[in-house]
């Protein structure tokens, strides 16, 4: 059993009887001790030098030193036990000296800049002089002194790396902040004075990310990549935004790499978004006025204006028609309505725009029509067009070419007259132009009225009347016959009927008009007299019933 005593009656500090140069050895090595602590400035090394240290000082070796830190029980060298041991000896007054059988202990108090008191525990094999007790007091109180300037340092350690934290915190802060002015800066001027484009683009470069803008109808109008920068498609997230909180202006939308902060993302992408709201309604509202005016003068230009006239309220609007022009009709074959009917005239005046063909469009009669600068290649016209509504169900048709605002009117009737009979053919779709319509072209000719006239009256006269009284379709019937060719399983798949009803149909047909429908010269006769009859009975831009759609999806 273990027995606590103290070191003598007296205390340690009463230096009278104590043999001081026996001690001396162990103040010297004390001095250079505390020489050695005082420069470390962290705990640990405090620690540190009174390890390698101590047993040359006091003869003893070290145990623990047990003293709070932080508001918490801390014990170096790590290890047993984590509290103080009682009794505590009161500071500066005593060591106490414990018997442990094969060892003995000296326990002298260590109280830091807390003034909560520690303990300071050495180990002898022998019990310790009264001058090995005086230089251990001594060392109880350098060790205090050194933990305290090591915590007082470490403290101001702290603190400094706090402030440099908030510094740096401070300068992240006023570094977005001052992002964000740029941001807000940018997209402000760009909303006035910019465009789409230069919107898109400022928005990649200070995202460092791709950026796609689509019109309200979910078409990519705009795509900005970032150049030199490749990431898988799962390391991308996409953020996606309403243009100007506008679903009808359409929307951007970000491809942000996953390394990026996305709350400036969001932020820039917030205001780019304001930006194009903005532009695009301006475009709109322009848009608008410009179709009007467009649709007011082409109204008048295809009634008929006097040179000067034309070439003057043209100009007003920024188009020359002393050039050469073209002039289009377009009809697609599915009901849009109103918006429908001005996004026709968008995408006409745009797929013209790609061929650098300055134009006037507007609507008419129910066709889109456009007069634009001569030399429009309508093949690629149907293309494009196509493209846009995602289906080939349209006609695009073009008159001759004239150089005087007063044929404007005949070009357009020409035009009207392709139209008419490319619907009207077994390949309802596509392009054509007035100069390629063959022998359709005198059959729609108002010069040749009269005689055209004749011509249905006589070889479709009967038919007609017959179609009129009892509400049947001989003479469609009779049309789809002829131009296929006069084969019965074609003819049967376009008018959707079966072939022993087409073969009724053509009996019938024989019998009531009395042409004998094997005769190579009647059935040229009656071809001629159908395709006259539609070309000149059929609405302009209304798709034919007796056809077969050739129009595909765009995938």
């Amino acid at each position: 059993m273990s027995v606590l005593e103290p070191a003598s009656t007296r205390t340690v500090a009463d230096i009278d009887g104590l043999d001081l140069e026996h001690a001396l050895t162990g103040l010297h090595e004390l001095l250079v001790m505390s020489l050695t602590m005082l420069q470390r400035h962290d705990v640990d090394g405090v620690i540190d030098v009174l390890a390698r240290g101590v047993e040359s000082a006091t003869g003893c070796t070290l145990v623990h030193v047990n003293f709070q830190r932080h508001q918490e029980w801390t014990t170096l060298p790590p290890g047993e036990p984590t509290r103080p041991a009682e009794p505590i000896p009161p500071t500066g007054e005593r060591v106490f000296v414990q018997d442990h059988g094969d060892s003995w202990t000296s326990t002298t108090s260590v109280t830091v800049a807390n003034g909560v008191p520690g303990q300071l525990v050495l180990r002898s094999s022998t019990r310790p002089d009264p001058e090995q007790l005086f230089v251990i007091e001594r060392l109880g109180d350098l060790l205090r002194t050194a933990l305290a300037e090591a915590e007082s340092h470490e403290r101001d350690r702290r603190r400094a790396r706090e402030l440099e934290a908030a510094n740096n915190e401070m300068a992240r802060t006023v570094a977005v902040l001052k992002h964000r002015e740029g941001v807000l800066e940018e997209f402000a001027r760009l909303a006035t004075s910019g465009t789409e484009l230069d919107v898109a683009t400022s928005l990649s470069r200070f995202t460092g990310s791709t950026v796609v803008l689509r019109d309200g109808f979910g078409h990519e109008t705009t795509r900005i990549t970032v150049a030199g920068r490749y990431q898988p498609v799962l390391e991308r997230t996409s953020l996606e935004a309403v243009i100007g909180g506008r679903p009808e202006l359409g929307t951007i939308e970000l491809e942000v790499p996953s390394d990026k902060e996305q709350d400036d993302a969001l932020f820039a992408l917030q205001y780019a978004g304001v930006a194009l709201g903005l532009l695009r309604a301006h475009a709109a509202a322009m848009n608008e006025l410009e179709n009007g005016l467009s649709r007011d003068l082409l109204d008048d230009l295809l009634e008929g204006l006097p040179n000067d006239v034309a070439v003057d309220r043209a100009s007003a609007q920024g188009h020359d028609l002393g050039v050469p022009h073209d002039l289009i009709v377009s009809a697609w074959s599915s009901d849009r309505g109103q918006r429908g009917h001005d996004r026709d005239v968008d995408h006409l005046r745009r797929a013209l725009a790609r061929q650098r063909l300055p134009c006037l469009v507007g609507r008419n009669q129910g066709l889109v029509v456009a007069l634009t600068y001569r030399g429009v290649d309508i093949g690629r016209l149907f293309d494009d067009l196509s493209r846009g509504y995602g289906d080939t169900n349209g006609v695009i048709a073009k008159g001759e070419p004239f150089n005087s605002p007063q044929q404007i009117p005949r070009a357009y009737e020409q035009a009207q007259r392709a139209l008419r009979a490319r619907q009207q053919s077994p390949k309802p779709y596509g392009s054509i132009a007035y100069a390629d319509l063959g022998v359709d072209r005198l059959l729609a000719l108002d010069a040749n009225a009269d005689e055209v006239e004749r011509l249905v009256s006589d070889w479709l006269g009967d038919l007609l009347s017959y179609d009129r009284r009892h509400g049947t379709e001989l003479v469609l019937t009779l049309a789809a016959y002829l131009d296929h060719g006069g084969k019965y399983a074609d003819t049967a798949a376009a008018l959707s009927i079966h072939r022993n009803t087409l073969r009724y149909r053509l009996s019938r047909i024989t019998e009531i008009s009395g042409h004998d429908l094997t005769d190579v010269e009647t059935k040229l006769n009656l071809h001629l007299a159908a395709r006259a009859w539609r070309l000149r009975r059929a609405p302009v831009g209304e798709p034919p019933r007796d056809t077969v759609r050739s129009g595909t999806p765009i995938p």
